[in-house]
């Protein structure tokens, strides 16, 4: 099973955004799937569900980017450079792809609400639009790790 398949099975399974992704690319020899599970599920729903911030699917990618990357030790502030930039590659292609970074904007609706939440439900955009952010967040970090 390839990572990308691996994150849509987590995503259709009923796990968030954030938590399929960032599972399915995570170093699993550093991490284990239930710890990047449980590490990750704040940052689903446009963080913590408030349905405003950052699209979890992309919010699971820059913590994917940053474990392979990032900087682990002071001496290193080269690594921390080079996930800046990957982290700003990222989300440019994310954003060109989706056609914003934001949960809200993603969806059309605010599902930090119990009003935007049941509409989302209703216009199955968890299946459609969320899906869509998962395989976008798959897509690019296939070409950028």
């Amino acid at each position: 099973m390839t990572r990308k398949d691996k994150a849509i099975e987590l995503f259709k399974l009923q796990f968030n955004c954030a938590q399929a992704v960032f599972t399915a690319y995570r170093e699993t020899d550093k991490l284990d799937e239930e710890s990047a599970l449980k590490l990750s599920t704040v940052l689903g729903a446009g963080m913590a569900c408030t349905g405003r911030e950052i699209c979890g699917a992309a919010s699971g990618a820059l913590l994917a980017i940053s474990m392979r990357h990032g900087r682990g030790e002071l001496s290193s502030g080269e690594a921390k450079v080079k996930t800046y930039d990957l982290g700003r590659h990222f989300l440019a292609a994310f954003e060109r792809r989706m056609g914003s970074t934001t949960c809200e904007s993603i969806l059309g609706r605010n599902i930090g609400t119990p009003e935007g939440l049941a509409q989302a439900r209703d216009m199955k955009l968890f299946e459609t639009r969320c899906l869509d952010a998962v395989q976008a967040a798959t897509d690019i970090l296939e070409e950028i790790l």
